[in-house]
């Protein structure tokens, strides 16, 4: 027998074979993506979907029509359940329908049967009877107008028409114009228009009702202690996104109505739905006293308070919706008047966002993520942006989040959109949200440089060059040239859409009016031209916007222009000639200005404290014919309890930190209220004596130097 040879030794497998690593690499390259759905087309030929919006590669690559029956982060089964959902709300409300026909009287069905037959939506009538005021939603309202007429002259100031002011030529402004104004004719001329999105010229927006039936059939008291009243919640959701969100979105309204219904804690929580309904709370007109926010059976209060008390306790453990409701909370405490004490919500939320890599993004994300984060920080750095400049200080971040902000026709998914329907309206309309995010982003970005280089420390201006200020231009130039068209001055119709352009030339005069009072000239841009030009078209922006929407809805970004305004024409006023007609131009928007502060102060507490500013700013003859326009109660007492709540160094009426009017600010006027208050307690009693009275909004000027001394009558 043959002696057996040894066997050859095994050795172990080397960690890294190149057999197995090529194997392992070929495994992560193939490794498909999740993806909430499919188009239609794919999921018809089973083909694996790149689910990207509008159309997804595999329909451009095969040149066939891409559709989705899914929301952008929705998968099949959650839009079954919605439209599940949908049919059975539809169903709901024509049974509430046929009992409203059965049991109301003859005088509310006849109204009822006429919005029907005038092509209404049944959902829209059942809400109108529940909420108890049916005839009056069923009228024609006073602010479901064809214009509103301004106080004191109806017509356009002559001075604004100039060949370098566009927005006199805009189809907002010659809508307004054309339209008949009888009620009738007004009413067949909307029911009778073809495109939808033309009626964007002809109602205020807030006539708009929120179409999402995510919010119909969402259980929002489920995420708030303070009330269980469902259908009030969702009408303040509704407010918050039809008059806050549009231009002040700090969180991804699709993830956070979809974690809502699913009852996720990740894009919602109890925190950021209280600081959400605390917020849309000034805009509910049902309720008269919804600017006093330190009511504690005001329900502003008890929303805002439980939100403060949610922030304080996820500091340990910060999510992404404490930062988005810390930068909301800092947003309604400064509408309150009191900025002072409010500023430690933003710091702590930038701090949080810059702990959990809100601002930079990293290959572990995912798709929901990164459209969250994104929403997030560019809204945060927004917000910072603009609370620094109009409060002269540096910004909190230097620079922009390195998230990039795609196309809107690329990635309609980043930004949500918000959709609407009018009166008499067959189809829902877009409010363009993408669109004003992305041109909001970009200007901030200039907006920010601006004042980094303007303010090194707290109220401490520096003054930049000539040169400098006509760089920033040029970049404002740019900006502006490529606005998408449905922004362009031409075509902007809705608040949001105006309000981008309020902003431009209210920087562009902030830039250039510390050049005009040095008496700088320069070859490339006159600074006076440039400050004269953009006050015509702030000027005609601001009138343009009260014609269309008026000032009587919320919108808390409105406060800043209008005393922004009011302020410049005060300063005009005193030096026009007596009885010419620019001079009572110059006063019709003294008019206008005060009657928009006291109408947006109904709403918050801050617009009404800028108003008795304003108005104890003014001459006694202006005062006067005020009071005519606008009816102020128990004045004496609003002043007194104003000293009490306000505290806030919010500058008022001044572009830029120059001269005197740097001085001017909410913390001054209240300490000027406090003794003024006190002198006339001491004098009471000596008026009484000689027989005399005088009333406080018609006895001492606020002061004299902001404007012509009280014994200097025109």
């Amino acid at each position: 027998m043959s002696q057996s040879q040894p066997l050859r030794p095994l050795l172990p497998n080397s960690p890294k074979s190149p057999r197995v690593e090529a194997l392992s690499q070929t495994q992560h390259r193939t490794k498909r993506v999740a993806i909430p759905a499919a188009c239609e087309a794919c999921r018809k030929r089973k083909s694996k979907c790149s689910a990207e919006r509008p159309r997804c590669s595999v329909c451009v690559e095969r040149q066939t029509p891409c559709e989705y029956t899914t929301l952008p982060t929705e998968t099949h089964l959650r839009a079954q359940k919605r439209k599940l959902t949908d049919l059975e709300i539809r169903c709901q409300a024509h049974e509430d329908l046929l009992g409203i026909l059965r049991s109301r009287p003859d005088n509310e069905t006849s109204q009822v049967l006429q919005r029907l037959r005038m092509g209404e939506d049944v959902q829209a009538i059942v809400r109108a009877v529940h909420d108890g005021d049916l005839l009056l939603q069923l009228s024609l309202k006073p602010d479901f107008r064809f214009r509103y007429e301004f106080p004191y002259i109806r017509e356009m100031p002559p001075h604004l028409d100039g060949p370098q002011n566009p927005y006199l030529q805009s189809i907002l402004y010659e809508k307004t114009g054309v339209v008949s104004s009888q009620p009738s004719v007004y009413i067949d001329t909307l029911r009778d228009i073809e495109d939808e999105s033309q009626k964007i010229y002809l109602v205020p927006n807030h006539t708009a009702e929120l179409v999402d039936p995510r919010i119909a059939s969402a259980n929002v008291s489920s995420w708030t202690k303070v009330s269980s009243d469902n259908p009030m919640l969702r009408v303040l959701l509704q407010i918050y996104f039809v008059f806050e969100f549009t231009f002040h979105p700090f969180f991804h309204k699709d993830l956070f109505l979809e974690d809502m219904l699913a009852g996720s804690g990740l894009f919602c929580s109890p925190l950021l739905v209280n600081a959400v309904l605390g917020a849309a709370w000034h805009g509910y007109s049902r309720i008269k006293n919804r600017a006093a926010y330190w009511l504690p059976d005001n329900l502003g209060y008890r929303f805002l308070a439980e939100a403060r008390r949610l922030f304080d306790l996820e500091q340990r453990n910060p999510a992404i919706t404490t930062v988005q409701a810390g930068a909301i909370i800092h947003l309604t405490s400064i509408i309150n008047g009191v900025d002072d004490i409010s500023w430690m919500y933003i710091d702590t939320s930038i701090q949080i966002a810059q702990s959990i890599s809100l601002l930079s993004p990293n290959a572990e994300e995912s798709r929901e993520w990164q459209l969250a984060a994104s929403a997030t920080a560019w809204s945060l750095f927004n917000w910072q942006a603009l609370a620094a400049f109009h409060t002269f200080q540096p910004p909190i971040l230097k620079d922009p989040p390195a998230r990039p902000l795609p196309e809107v026709d690329d990635a309609a998914e980043y930004y949500g959109e918000i959709w609407v329907k009018y009166p008499l309206g067959r189809q829902p309309i877009p409010m363009l949200n993408g669109l004003v995010f992305r041109a909001v982003s970009g200007f901030r970005v200039i907006m920010n440089e601006i004042t980094i280089s303007s303010f090194a420390s707290p109220k401490s201006f520096s003054r930049m060059s000539l040169d400098t200020a006509i760089g920033y231009r040029s970049r404002l130039l740019a900006w502006y040239g490529n606005l998408p068209e449905p922004l362009r001055a031409r075509n902007i119709a809705l608040p949001s859409h105006l309000k981008i352009h309020i902003h431009y030339h209210v920087l562009l005069i902030a830039l250039f009016e510390p050049f005009v009072q040095m008496g700088y000239i320069h070859t490339e841009a006159n600074p006076n031209t440039i400050v004269g030009q953009s006050k015509a078209c702030f000027e005609t922006l601001m009138r343009v916007y009260y014609q269309r929407h008026g000032f009587e809805s919320l919108d808390v970004t409105l406060v800043q222009f209008l005393h922004l305004l009011g302020f410049s024409a005060l300063k005009d006023f005193s030096s026009a000639e007596k009885g010419t007609a620019a001079r009572e131009a110059i006063r019709s928007t003294l008019m206008l200005c005060a009657k928009g502060l006291w109408e947006q102060g109904q709403n918050y507490y801050l617009s009404e404290a800028i108003f008795h500013m304003f108005m104890q700013s003014m001459r006694l003859e202006e005062a006067l014919l005020l009071r005519e326009i606008v009816e102020i109660e128990d004045y004496d007492g609003r002043l007194d309890h104003m000293t009490q709540e306000i505290r806030s160094q919010w500058p008022v009426g001044t572009f830029s930190m120059i001269g005197e009017d740097r001085n001017r600010t909410l913390k001054h006027f209240i300490r000027w209220c406090q003794q003024h208050l006190q002198d006339k307690g001491q004098e009471g009693m000596a008026m009484e004596q000689d027989g005399s009275s005088t009333s406080s909004a018609t006895s001492l000027r606020y002061p004299e130097r902001y404007g012509t001394p009280p014994a200097a009558h025109g």
